[in-house]
């Protein structure tokens, strides 16, 4: 993994925030501590630990006690999802604690008492303050952490407060913390911290529905309609197959949020269920190996190529279905490694001197990565570098596009 670039945001150095962009690299290769280089082999592994159902584990240590009682703790953590639980080690049947990662912020801190030190700060829970034995736990670490938090994002899972009316209507409201993973299944729990919830919804077929929400048109009246709602409380309404239950948040702006969630993980179950997939093409290839044969050549391995909607490319040792998709993060792990195409500078060719046929070179970006692969025909070469140029950029046509344009006509 590239250096970490760090700038103070304080005045006196203390807490710090990474601001270059850290290189990417499959939840594979992060989980297993595989790097690239000179130095490439298998170092620290988070999945050493990790049991069935985990999806990584390792030993951080903590900040824990108050005010000026603090001290640190050796804890094993286990990530499951979207949640870091933390136990004092494998014999403790219940976790100690848990650190839910949806709608958190990633942090390192220059501490002059402790060596890789970060902290996670969320709105709704307490600062966290963890540190790694050394920097490359510490590499590990962050950027897992750092992936879920950003998967969280992009699949619109959702933590917050909301009210929800009982169910047989009997007690009123009661105000719980939600949380809303990308499994579609809504738990709601007493306090943000709570490991036990109180109970859980499933919503992979459920709908959102606006309560008092006034039609289209005249932006301050729905304003003021919403505002007046129950004296200023927002409701919802989700509609499932079987029940239709009640909330309402305290904010315009909190209710917007869980639509967007709500019908994130509706629209997910509606693709499924359509078959629709998320890959744009896909093949077998031969990619060029960064590792060397005994005569000091670079090997070329049949690998299984996946060019996505989001514009990300993954490569298999075996062949992968297609729903794999729908949940990044499921892919990631099962990819041997993956490729964003949204960074500047990366473009493909073909052309170049090979001694085999059916050669294209995908290179460039910030990170100046790149490999080269040998489709099996030369048809579906061109259906790659069309497909890729097409990801890549909304473009007038290039050189590279006359020169599919002729190997198309050619095959006519």
């Amino acid at each position: 993994s590239s250096k970490m670039s760090l700038n103070s945001l304080t005045s006196g150095g203390g807490l710090v925030k990474k601001v270059r962009k850290r290189e990417k690299r499959g939840l594979f290769a992060i989980l297993f501590g595989l790097c690239s280089g000179p130095e490439a082999g298998v170092g620290p592994s988070l999945l050493t630990e990790a049991g069935p159902g985990e999806d990584a584990a390792g030993y951080m240590h903590k900040l824990g006690g108050k005010g000026s009682a603090k001290f640190w703790q050796r804890r094993l953590f286990i990530l499951k999802g979207t949640e870091l639980f933390y136990y004092k080690d494998r014999s403790d049947p219940e976790p100690k604690g848990v650190i839910r990662l949806c709608g958190a912020s990633f942090y390192f801190v220059k501490s002059t008492d402790k060596e890789n030190h970060f902290r996670i700060k969320h709105p709704d829970f307490k600062i966290r303050d963890l540190a790694c034995d050394d920097e490359k736990w510490l590499d590990l670490w962050t950027n897992l952490i750092q992936d879920t938090i950003e998967q969280a994002t992009r699949q619109k899972e959702m933590a917050g407060w909301v009210h929800k009316k009982d169910k047989g209507g009997k007690h009123g409201w009661k105000k719980r913390y939600a949380v809303l993973d990308g499994s579609g299944i809504l738990r709601y729990f007493e306090n943000p911290d709570d490991l036990v919830c109180k109970g859980e919804l499933n919503l992979k077929d459920a709908t959102f529905e606006m309560v008092g929400e006034e039609s289209d048109g005249d932006r301050a009246r729905r304003s003021r309609a919403s505002s007046s709602i129950s004296g200023g409380k927002f409701l919802f309404n989700i509609v499932m197959a079987n029940q239709v239950r009640q909330f309402y948040t305290e904010g315009f702006s909190d209710r917007t949020k869980w639509k967007d969630s709500v019908d994130a993980m509706g629209a997910l179950r509606r693709k499924s269920l359509l078959g629709e997939t998320d890959v744009i093409v896909k093949s077998w290839v031969y990619k060029k190996g960064g590792g060397s044969s005994v005569l000091g050549r670079k090997n070329w391995k049949k690998r299984y190529l996946v060019l996505t909607k989001d514009k990300e490319l993954f490569w298999f040792k075996s062949q992968v279905p297609d729903n794999i998709f729908a949940n990044r993060s499921r892919a990631l792990a099962a990819a041997l490694g993956s490729m964003e195409l949204q960074d500047s500078g990366i473009s493909v060719s073909t052309g170049y001197a090979s001694k085999y046929n059916h050669v294209f070179k995908i290179e460039g970006g910030n990170r100046k990565r790149g490999f080269e692969a040998r489709a099996e025909t030369h048809i579906s070469m061109l259906e790659w570098l069309r497909k890729l140029e097409d990801s890549i950029l909304s473009h007038t046509p290039t050189d590279l596009d006359k020169e599919i344009s002729v190997g198309e006509a050619q095959m006519v």
